[in-house]
């Protein structure tokens, strides 16, 4: 594992999952979604074409919950990053969990380049420290890469399938993708890493997400 710090601290590891098969039972588990249980991102202003499961792991099927449930029982980042040291996952998956991007029927799937709320959309006392990601699609292109930008240095994130790709957040943590090939959808789980928030961090927490569309690649 090696920390790559520009633009900001990241980290990618290869068959985080110790079985390909749970990996697999995951991405099948999006099929079995009922459409009223996606969140459905998209449309004028709002930067994304994006599906996400309802909030909360009781709307999360048990094959993905599975996987979920082992990211935030062995990924520490506070131990891997060493940049914090009260960084916490949110089990409940309020945020983060199954997420897709879609563009097998042409839906235009993307995710504009954006920083995510820094509070937490239940306890409203948690700042948002990190962003956990496992790739689940066997079938991807380079479309599925993440882009991460500071605002001044960028770089791009590989996707792979199992592969666990993490960020730290700040006000300056810009990260997205275009519009994926058509004829595909990126699957992915996510777990987010939050710190209860001091006081001044309440005077200054985002709690919003922000897109900004004049970075420059």
């Amino acid at each position: 594992m090696k920390i790559i710090n520009k633009p900001f601290p990241h980290i990618s590891i290869d068959n985080f999952i110790p079985s390909e098969a749970m990996v697999r039972a995951a991405a099948e588990s999006f099929e079995l979604m009922d459409d009223n249980n996606w969140v459905k991102y998209g449309g004028d202003g709002d930067g994304q074409v994006q599906y996400c499961s309802k909030l909360g792991r009781y709307n999360v099927p048990p094959a993905a919950l599975l996987v979920l449930d082992y990211i935030s029982t062995h990924f520490d980042p506070n131990k891997v990053f060493g940049i914090t040291d009260n960084a916490f996952p949110d089990t409940s998956h309020f945020g983060g969990g199954m997420m897709l991007t879609p563009n097998l029927d042409g839906e235009g799937g993307h995710l504009g380049m954006h920083v995510d709320a820094e509070v937490h959309g239940k306890n409203q006392n948690w700042k948002r420290e990190y962003s956990a990601v496992l790739g689940i699609s066997e079938e991807y292109d380079s479309s599925f890469d993440l882009l991460l930008h500071d605002g001044d240095v960028h770089t791009r994130v590989p996707y792979k399938f199992n592969r666990l790709n993490v960020f730290k957040c700040s006000e300056n943590s810009w990260h997205g993708l275009p519009e994926i090939t058509k004829g595909m959808n990126r699957k992915t789980l996510g777990v987010m890493y939050w710190s209860v928030m001091t006081e001044d961090d309440k005077k200054t927490a985002r709690v919003r997400a922000k897109f900004n569309n004049d970075l420059e690649f």
